[in-house]
């Protein structure tokens, strides 16, 4: 094998596929990068079994052929060498090396052969649509901060995929709180309703290698335990999670009592200065409502105590409820707009956050005992 590939092309590829790659694995080759040229094009590989990011780029080959190499020390030595330079890679299949050459830089990589390399099969995706770059990447990141981690539900460590035609919801919870994006699109049309589990990792990931300010068209895949993305000459492919997701409609409070509304950097501000003072392993804080203003309280075991109050618009009855400040904020730094609402039921009940200029969007926070 042997090709020559300008270095800012090459940095883009392995930056793409590399956050699919383990930094430590206990299969070697997990940790490296698949090399392959054929018919004059370099395409490049990363998987953990669970997902797999391959980019590709039509270039001036030398010699067809296929290596692994380890990922990171690739792409490092990739961005160490001068921007707008031209990088030589070599390996011969006799040698169990790759070599770089790039200026007066001359770099060996160890190197593992390619037919042990774990590519996905392929895959009968039987469900396609298209949808642009920057909506798809708002749908994921509206919502995936709400993902859990290492949860025993394994089905909440993933971001659920809602899919119909006329329109896609993610949606994301831990068991405390819960993101719920929709987005209207009359070009979706499938022949059935689609609700898959894309894992923690891959939607993170997905959302990394997109553009929020691109409005390039999305081809989306999927089975019925794969989902794959395309992106001009990237390509994510991941597996599903198996299982049934909650009814995320039943946790969002449909009818409130209370309603107040609140400048939203105002109040996260306010929010950020109570935070410092609560409990640091409960993250609790009480806010109570009373004519015309909302009081923030927080305390902690060592008797400090924090309290500040914001001018609102509210005339009812003086009403209590504590959160976790942590779940809060979250979900106010996520939204946009200058004023938001926070509706309210009861101090047991789930309480439900949005914004008129953040359309689609609703956050559901569930109250505390203080």
């Amino acid at each position: 094998m042997k090709f020559t590939v300008s270095r800012d092309t090459l940095v883009e590829l392995l930056t793409n596929v590399v956050g699919a790659v383990e930094k430590r694995h206990t299969s070697k080759i997990l940790e490296n990068v698949l090399l392959s040229v054929y018919n004059g094009q370099l395409r490049v590989v990363g998987t953990d079994l669970e997902i797999e990011l391959s980019a590709a780029i039509n270039i001036q080959v030398d010699e067809e052929g296929a290596v692994t190499a380890p990922a990171r020390k690739l792409l490092d030595i990739t961005k160490a060498l001068p921007a707008e330079s031209f990088i030589l890679i070599e390996h011969h299949a006799e040698d169990a090396r790759l070599c770089i050459k790039g200026g007066r830089s001359r770099f060996e990589l160890a190197t593992l052969p390619a037919k042990d390399f774990p590519e996905l099969d392929e895959i009968p995706l039987d469900t396609e649509i298209h949808i642009v770059e920057s909506q798809f990447k708002r749908l994921l990141d509206k919502t995936s901060f709400c993902m859990a981690n290492q949860d025993v539900r394994y089905y909440l460590n993933g971001l659920l995929l809602d899919i119909e035609s006329g329109g896609i919801s993610t949606v994301a919870t831990d068991g405390h709180r819960l993101a719920l994006c929709e987005l209207n699109d009359d070009g979706i049309q499938v022949t059935d309703r689609s609700a898959i589990i894309v894992p923690r990792k891959g939607a993170l990931e997905l959302s990394r290698i997109l553009e929020s300010s691109s409005d390039v068209m999305l081809k989306v895949q999927l089975s019925h335990n794969h989902i794959r993305v395309e992106k001009d000459n990237v390509r994510f492919t991941s597996k599903l999670i198996d299982g049934k997701y909650p009814d995320y409609q039943a946790a969002v409070p449909s009818a409130t009592t209370v309603s107040v509304q609140l400048d939203r950097v105002v109040f996260r501000d306010t929010l950020a200065r109570v935070a410092i003072l609560s409990n640091e392993k409960f993250r609790g804080i009480r806010l109570r409502l009373d004519a015309g203003v909302m009081t923030l309280m927080s305390n902690n075991p060592e008797q400090e105590m924090a309290e500040e109050e914001i001018d609102i618009n509210y005339s009812g009855d003086v009403f209590e409820i504590g959160f976790n400040v942590s779940y809060v904020l979250d979900a106010v730094n996520h939204l946009e707009g200058e004023m938001i609402d926070f509706d309210f039921t009861s101090a047991s009940a789930s309480a439900l956050l949005s914004s008129s200029d953040d359309t689609g969007v609703r956050y559901v926070v569930m109250p505390i005992r203080l």
